[in-house]
């Protein structure tokens, strides 16, 4: 049978009596133990590998991993079992499967195989090409043998070497990232501020991209806990956020010749608050926050080379970002405007990923999600200058939008309770409200007319990047 039972095996029920039992077996020769019953597989979120009946149709109950057989011992061949959950390891004839029976390309031989793997040698007879009576094709090929990739993994030590079941099924309590990201910039790459007058300006000395905050990583979390429900099933908890970006970017002139397209670079000149400036300015800050929680159902593939899950839950994304700009040539000729936006996006969402087990203890793996969200942006719109009195705008739009993830995960376990893991995350989302500078609004404060609300600046958004950390089990 293909190793996949979890220590979690119990119910909090009948914990004190699975004791019990362990330690009376423990204290038995091998051949004298019996066969366990009453095991809550349900419980343990246990899956089957495909293919194989679930060990509740087999009779007898499970018989304890790595009890002794053979077939000519009576009682514990496997001409014994009619029923039952076989040891761990455990493949017909008689033979422990050493690596070989669940896809693992580790030490030991079956049926002949010296090594199995891509790359592996095969005696003859046996592989891809040969009549091989143990692994089939497909298994063989997705199989690697850890010494072609450069080293041999079980060579690094206790500490460091992987550690893990070929089929033990993919499970975490709580994982913990360190989540370095980027993301893309709205509204384009509009000149801001040139150098003497003149539509179209000849000598540009600022754009809005020369402010870019996404184009370095910043630093966030990313924590996620796990917690059973029923067969292959789990309910996930995940938060990634606390990434915050910066940047800013300042032109100054001594000859206060810096103009603006506010009023066209002064052709001609209609606010000269901001036309005529020694210095000119613009920063821009942003920062993500995402909580989602998922019911995840896991699924084992045969010979579990492979594995994968489906989920459906909910998602909160949101994500900040303010543009401010500035002007000035003296006390009594100043501007100063902000524009604060702030998208928060809730809605419904599925997917799933597929896990390639590498190697006993390797895994790497890649995710989808989708989600339909409604997008509400609360914005706020401020001006200050010295011909428009401090003003205020603010306004909310609602819409419908699309959001997606895509993730290409590896881990690397080194024990039962530890792993490494790293990941590559792209999360994008559709009509992203971004900060701007809306000239009409402006030129209509000074012109003491009516309050005109800046149009949005929507756009596509994409955050990516990477993260390490590790995942734990109890």
């Amino acid at each position: 049978m293909h190793r996949m039972t979890q220590s979690r095996f119990f119910t909090r029920s009948s914990s004190l009596r699975a004791i019990a039992v362990c330690a009376a077996l423990f204290a038995l020769p091998a051949a004298a133990q019996l066969p366990m019953a009453d095991a809550d597989y349900d419980a343990s979120g246990y899956v089957t590998p495909a293919g194989m009946a679930h060990p509740s149709m087999y009779q007898g109950g499970v018989v304890p991993a790595g009890m002794a057989f053979s077939p000519g011992m009576q009682g514990n061949g496997p001409t014994a079992f009619p029923g039952g959950v076989m040891p761990v390891g455990f493949m017909s004839g008689g033979q422990f499967d050493g690596n070989c029976g669940s896809c693992d390309p580790g030490a030991g031989s079956c049926g002949g195989i010296s090594r199995g793997g891509l790359l592996g040698s095969r005696n003859a007879g046996h592989g891809l090409l040969g009549g091989g009576t143990c692994l089939e094709a497909f298994c063989d090929y997705w199989s690697i043998d850890p010494r072609y990739l450069g080293s041999n993994l079980q060579g690094l030590g206790s500490n460091l070497g992987p550690h893990g079941e070929i089929c033990g099924l993919r499970w975490y309590d709580l994982s913990a990232e360190a989540v370095f990201l980027g993301h893309t910039q709205g509204g384009g790459n509009m000149p801001i501020t040139a150098l003497g007058q003149g539509n179209p300006p000849s000598d540009v000395v600022l754009s809005l991209g020369d402010a870019n905050d996404g184009d370095e990583l910043a630093a966030g979390v990313r924590l996620s806990g796990a917690l059973i429900c029923g067969v292959g099933g789990n309910i996930e908890a995940t938060y990634m956020g606390g990434n915050k970006w910066n940047a800013n970017a300042q032109v100054t002139s001594a000859g206060n010749d810096l103009y603006s397209f506010i009023s066209d670079f002064g052709d001609p000149i209609v606010l000269d608050d901001v036309d005529q400036s020694s210095s000119q300015s613009i920063a821009t800050e942003s920062a993500l926050h995402s909580i989602e929680l998922n019911y995840r159902r896991r699924t084992m593939g045969p010979r579990c080379r492979f594995q994968g899950s489906w989920l459906f839950g909910l998602r909160y994304l949101q994500f900040k970002n303010e543009l401010n700009y500035s002007a000035f040539n003296s006390a009594s000729r100043f501007f100063n405007s902000q524009d604060r936006v702030r998208n928060h996006m809730f809605g419904a969402q599925a997917g799933g990923d597929i896990w390639w087990n590498i190697y006993s203890g390797v895994r790497l793996g890649m995710g989808l999600k989708g989600a339909w969200v409604q997008n509400e942006i609360k914005r706020s719109f401020i001006v200050d200058a010295n011909s428009i009195a401090n003003t205020a705008i603010n306004e909310t739009r609602r819409g419908g939008d699309l959001m997606g993830e895509f993730e290409l995960k590896f881990v690397w376990q080194f024990n039962h309770s530890w792993k490494f893991r790293s990941a590559y995350y792209v999360i994008a989302a559709e009509d992203i409200g971004f900060g701007s500078i809306d000239k009409n609004t402006i030129l209509n404060l000074e012109a003491g007319g009516n309050v005109v609300n800046p149009a949005y600046v929507l756009d596509d958004l994409v955050v990516q990047g990477i993260s390490f950390g590790t995942e734990y089990n109890w």
